[in-house]
């Protein structure tokens, strides 16, 4: 929930991605240029030798990736451009003479020095949303309004994949290929099992109030397992540091880094960009933290969801689940923070340690009763 930081987890020669790019294409290279920001691995931004539009590309070395996680990932992703959406960075698939008759990866490189899987991306030009709204706060509103209408015809244009068709075109689905903050984690209680298994982690105050709220994430995703909530292609991250906007207008221009996406909840990735993009500092100082609480800013959430509606309607049954889902998906963030920094990694600040909460409270927000009736005015006005 934080801003990325600029790291890269490896560095690669001209030569060495001229090798990997001769996959997609046979046009020489005409620059490199490394690019910061993500976690899951290292990007370059190639600019081929070439006059013909497109001349750049993303190309994208997934470090922590299996050859079929990317592939899925690529899949999934490259899904939403047979159904004509745009809005994304979208793979490029190999050219057919450098596959072999056995080759199953449409979209993956295998020619990264070390064995790390690579694929070719769409380059989109814009600015991070979340940096367009700090610089020109006027313009926040239309940014929001933009992500809500993108991520609103992703949703509309992907609706009603099964889990038939999705492992027929091998897309990535959430129950079993990641995807949606690994959702199934928590009702799997894979991530209860983690803490549980850790002597410090179970004697945590943090624990008591996680597995109230797992109770209350199991019985929403129940929903979507019984067919009553929307399934379809969902970004999984749709934060604002995910989205690139115009620094111009504000006008949406696409999202970026899809690792997370999959075939999942509709419900699930709409909460996620609203918990992501539209809370701001209060008025109150926390005890613990002596930071100002964080509380739900209604103008961004307003502007997203009338941005959302007017691509799609959300049935009433998604209307009436929204905030429980709001606070589902926190929880995966909070417990992510919780474990990443408590169990996995000991050794680290208490800034660290404690990360988890601020999403903490952030749940504790959405449990207002006020909270939650001015979320549903703003849904009932969209």
């Amino acid at each position: 929930m934080s801003a990325k930081i600029n790291i890269a987890s490896s560095t690669h020669s001209t030569e060495e991605l001229a090798a990997i790019v001769l996959d997609y294409t046979t046009i020489a290279i005409k620059s490199t240029k490394q690019l910061f920001g993500g976690y899951s691995g290292s990007s370059y931004l190639i600019t081929l030798n070439t006059n013909v539009f497109p001349t750049q590309y993303v190309l994208k070395v997934s470090n922590g990736y299996s050859f079929n996680d990317a592939e899925f990932m690529c899949r999934t992703a490259a899904y939403l451009g047979t159904v004509r959406y745009r809005e994304c960075c979208l793979p490029v698939a190999k050219n057919k003479n450098t596959r072999t008759g056995d080759d199953d990866f449409v979209y993956v490189s295998q020619k990264e020095k070390s064995g790390i899987p690579s694929f070719l991306l769409t380059y989109v030009e814009g600015q991070q949303a979340d940096k367009v709204m700090r610089d020109s706060p006027d313009l926040a509103s239309v940014v929001m309004r933009g992500i809500g209408g993108g991520l609103g015809k992703m949703h509309a244009s992907s609706s009603g994949i099964d889990m038939g068709k999705a492992q027929q075109l091998r897309l990535r689905w959430y129950e079993t290929d990641g995807g949606c903050c690994d959702v199934q984690e928590q009702y799997t209680n894979k991530i209860l099992e983690k803490i549980m298994a850790d002597s410090d982690a179970r004697e945590h105050e943090f624990v008591s109030f996680y597995q109230k709220e797992l109770a209350d994430l199991k019985r929403e995703i129940q929903l979507v397992k019984d067919g009553k909530l929307g399934i379809g292609i969902t970004h999984g991250d749709p934060f604002a540091d995910n989205v690139m906007s115009n620094p111009d207008t504000g006008e949406l221009v696409a999202f970026i880094d899809m690792e997370d996406v999959c075939v999942g909840p509709l419900l699930f990735d709409l909460a996620c960009c609203a918990i992501g993009c539209c809370f701001k500092e209060g008025e109150e100082k926390d005890d613990l933290t002596g930071k100002f609480k964080q509380v739900l800013d209604f103008d961004l959430l307003s502007a997203l969801l009338e941005g959302y509606c007017g691509v799609r309607k959300l049935p009433i049954l998604e209307v009436e689940h929204l905030v429980a889902y709001m606070r589902l998906t926190l929880l995966c963030n909070t417990s992510w923070r919780f474990v990443k920094f408590n169990i996995m990694q000991k050794e680290v600040p208490e800034e660290a340690k404690n990360s988890y909460y601020e999403l903490q409270e952030r749940i504790k927000h959405l449990h207002k009763e006020a909270v939650e009736a001015q979320i549903m005015k703003v849904l009932n006005e969209c």
